[in-house]
């Protein structure tokens, strides 16, 4: 059964090891959640996040996807959901003092976008209805 006002399309968008961990990703990927895609280009090119970078490149891997798969106007995309797991691990290691070794992590994101083709539902009007009562003349 079709929604009220529009069908659901969604067109999917991944990207593995992206250089930011999940954690500070999905606090990007918050801000842009429900947005028109064309709007979330604009906000990500002025984020001052590292994680913006991947995000934005993946938002138009995204909108290149759903005009080629399903011929979509641009202007009728809307993010449907996005959110980044985790990906590999790095270990590496500072010098510390005395010579000692301070291991670290370099922690890479997966990230996952959807995005919501909004097309209007196709309704025939209804036939206006015909009265059958037929008028009397007044005498």
């Amino acid at each position: 059964m079709p929604t009220n006002k529009a069908t659901k399309q969604l067109v999917i968008a991944k990207a593995q090891h992206a250089l930011s961990s999940p954690r500070k990703t999905n606090l990007v990927l918050k801000a842009i959640v429900g947005r028109p895609a064309l709007l979330a280009i604009k906000q990500l090119s002025v984020i001052p996040k590292r994680a913006a970078e991947p995000i934005l490149q993946l938002v138009k891997q995204a909108v290149g996807n759903a005009v080629s798969q399903f011929q979509a106007s641009p202007d009728r995309l809307v993010i449907d959901s996005a959110f980044a797991t985790k990906g590999h691990v790095s270990k590496r290691a500072h010098i510390g003092g005395r010579g000692k070794t301070k291991p670290y992590e370099r922690t890479t994101s997966h990230l996952t976008l959807y995005l919501r083709v909004l097309t209007p539902l196709v309704t025939t009007p209804k036939p206006a209805a015909v009265s059958t009562k037929t008028t009397k003349k007044s005498k």
